[in-house]
Order: C-alpha cells, then sequence, then structure tokens
C-alpha cells in the first residue's frame, strides 16, 4: 500500500471561514480540498476494522461548505446582475421616450 505524504488539511483554526472569503479564494480553497481528498485513502484502521478515514470526512464535509458559498455567491452575482441589466434596459427606454418627445 503506498502512502501520499502527509498534507496539512486547510479545515484548522488558521483557516479563513468561507463566508469572508473571495470567490477566487473560494474556487482556490475547493480546488485545494479536491487535491488533498485525491491522496487521503478512504478508509483507516481503527480499533481492529477499516473505516472511513474521519480526515476524509472533515473534508467533505468543508469541501459541501465552500461550494454552498459558491453557489450562493453565483446567485446573489446573477441576481445583482439581473437588476442592473433591467436598470439599464429601463434606462434606454426612457431615453427613448425622452428622445420621441422632443
Amino acid at each position: 500500500m503506498s502512502h501520499a505524504p502527509h498534507l496539512q488539511a486547510s479545515t484548522g483554526e488558521t483557516a479563513q471561514h468561507p463566508s469572508r472569503m473571495s470567490i477566487r479564494e473560494l474556487i482556490t480553497e475547493l480546488s485545494a480540498i479536491e487535491d488533498r481528498l485525491r491522496h487521503l485513502p478512504t478508509f483507516a484502521p481503527f480499533g481492529g476494522r477499516l473505516v472511513v478515514n474521519p480526515e476524509r470526512r472533515l473534508l467533505l464535509r468543508h469541501q459541501r461548505l465552500v461550494i454552498a458559498h459558491l453557489r450562493r455567491r453565483g446567485a446573489r452575482l446573477r441576481t445583482s446582475m439581473a437588476g442592473h441589466q433591467e436598470k439599464q434596459s429601463q434606462g434606454r427606454a426612457d431615453q427613448g421616450t425622452t428622445a420621441r418627445n422632443s
């Protein structure tokens, strides 16, 4: 059985909470989690049995949290962009009305 080098999990106390991360930082964090999961054994011996690696479970929980924040940010961005486009189209319509009335 080959052992991957032990990589520091980014779920430690020094890691920034996803709610305070930029979209770029969230994507970088997601990439780091996926890299870590790729090298982490699925099972680990515990009490003479193989159980799901507890570190893997923590990383998967953190991955779900990061993905949820990315989705929320994406939805918020789409909503704000839709409002911005609506204001622009309304402004153009108002300009057209003003030009016709002149």
